[in-house]
């Protein structure tokens, strides 16, 4: 565990912006230059000052406009220790976050036809998976990712491994999954489901998305993070991503930390949790960018169709209550209801959140333990509130 003094914090507070000059490319079809310039002024300080307040070693960030990258700054340290500056191709674990990657993944397969959304999964498991209270209802691959499956996140059995952070947890997901969810496993208990029965209630559930990582392993004969890569991070060019740290060079990603008010930061090891497709992603702000302009561009990315569109339009958020819960509302800033997904992990917080209709979007991703949801509305409601007044001088 690492550590730094309450007075060396202070030094690394000091903003880092990269890529100030994106915003100053010619972007066919966007905001005019003076719209981005206007969104962005000012940034740095107001990034610094939150920084300060809620103690964050580093933070990334981005902002997009129809469907383009207009700005990425990186700020402060990914190592503290090393003093190792935060930059645009550093990897953050984005925790669940993470969730929006998965259900591209398994969506990806159903588009071609691999199976249907109301598909019994026991139907595809080589185990079978009912809630007890509820035998005969089969759970289903919508319920799974809408959160409506009836199945529990047992804080007797996750707060032990959620609380330790002791790097990469390699246990096959299938093995893991059996054991908790069927009734001969070891770590079974009636309270991994909850008494309403699959398809009642809305019940956020980190369980099943490691359930859905699984059945897209089963479903492909593919691992889900070679899956993953396949499908999704080499067609994007998503160069520093993996779910793994194995899979990165030694101290790439950066470390997580926790403020302690008498000693300042402590490092916490790198995270790592059997149920991993829920939340250990670790990804770069260019990266992550790339994912989220593909989305908002139809699944397009220069010029080729990465994710069919069919995929995201079955990902499209109408409908809270019966619609494709990936994407969570997570604020409602300058009269726009923006979607997105929220995570927090030991040593991290992240956001990224968009409106479809105009193609707009922010992330922040952080390695300290304050939230970034306030930081994220107010980026995105200057990129707003710059094109409002661009549009009123013409």
């Amino acid at each position: 565990m690492g550590s730094t003094s309450h007075s060396e914090s202070h030094t690394v507070i000091k903003a880092i912006s990269v890529s100030m000059l994106a915003l100053f490319i010619a972007l066919a079809g966007g905001a005019p230059r003076s719209a981005h310039a206007q969104a962005v002024r000012g940034v740095d300080s107001v990034i610094a000052r939150r920084m300060a307040v809620a103690h964050i070693p580093g933070l990334v960030a981005s902002l997009v406009d129809s469907g383009r990258v207009i700005w990425q700054g990186a700020y402060g340290l990914s190592n503290v220790a090393a003093r190792t500056r935060a930059t645009a191709s550093t990897p953050f674990q984005i925790a669940s976050v993470s969730k929006t990657i998965t259900g591209t993944v398994v969506m990806m397969l159903q588009a071609e036809r691999r199976f249907r959304l109301d598909d019994d999964i026991n139907a595809y498991l080589p185990f079978p998976v009912r809630n007890p209270r509820h035998p005969t209802v089969p759970i289903t691959f919508r319920e799974l990712l809408i959160h409506r499956a009836s199945i529990d996140d047992n804080m007797k059995f996750y707060r032990p491994l959620w609380g330790a952070s002791k790097g990469d947890n390699l246990t096959p997901l299938g093995t893991y999954l059996r054991e908790y969810l069927t009734q001969e496993g070891r770590d079974y208990d009636a309270a991994n489901f909850l008494a309403v029965a699959p398809g009642d209630t809305t019940v956020y559930c980190n369980t099943c998305y490691a359930l859905l990582g699984y059945l897209a392993e089963v479903i492909s004969g593919v691992p889900f993070a070679q899956l993953s890569d396949s499908l999704l991070f080499k067609p994007l060019g998503m160069h520093d991503t993996h779910w793994f740290v194995k899979d990165f060079a030694a101290g790439t990603p950066a470390t997580p930390y926790r403020w302690a008010k008498d000693t300042g930061w402590v490092a916490y090891g790198q995270n790592g949790y059997p149920d991993w497709p829920a939340g250990t992603l670790r990804t770069s702000i260019r990266d992550l960018s790339r994912f989220l302009t593909t989305y908002l561009n139809g699944g397009a990315m220069d010029g080729r169709q990465v994710i069919p569109t069919s995929v995201i339009n079955e990902m499209d958020p109408p409908d809270l209550h019966t619609g494709f819960l990936t994407w969570w509302p997570v604020g409602v800033r300058t009269g726009a209801v923006l979607y997105g997904h929220s995570g927090g992990d030991n040593g991290v917080r992240t956001t990224m959140a968009f409106t479809r209709q105009d193609r707009r979007g922010v992330i922040v991703l952080t390695n300290g333990e304050a939230t970034v949801d306030e930081l994220a509305g107010e980026l995105y409601a200057r990129l707003v509130e710059s094109r409002r007044r661009a549009n009123g001088r013409r």
